[in-house]
């Protein structure tokens, strides 16, 4: 899915440079940093919306348009 957020794209600018260019040690870095610690240690949430341009001739038109990624809270109990 095509990602238009803004955070994503300079976090992926920000480990580009300091790999040197190197994109796949780039790419590397920003998986590493979503699937292992936004997605085990935050509540990861990732909003989808469409763009007109594509939306009625893309088979799934739908691009992540932000990221939220609050600290994880577990729910006390319930009486």
């Amino acid at each position: 899915m095509m990602i238009e957020d803004w955070e994503i794209c300079q976090l992926y600018w920000n480990v580009l440079a300091r790999h040197k260019g190197d994109e796949l040690k780039a790419c590397e870095d920003v998986r590493k940093k979503y699937f292992e610690d936004f997605a085990k240690t935050k509540d990861l949430h990732l909003f989808l919306g469409t763009t007109r341009q594509f939306h009625l001739v893309a088979p799934n038109p739908f691009i992540i348009i932000g990221a939220f990624h609050p600290k994880h809270e577990v729910q006390g109990r319930l009486f």
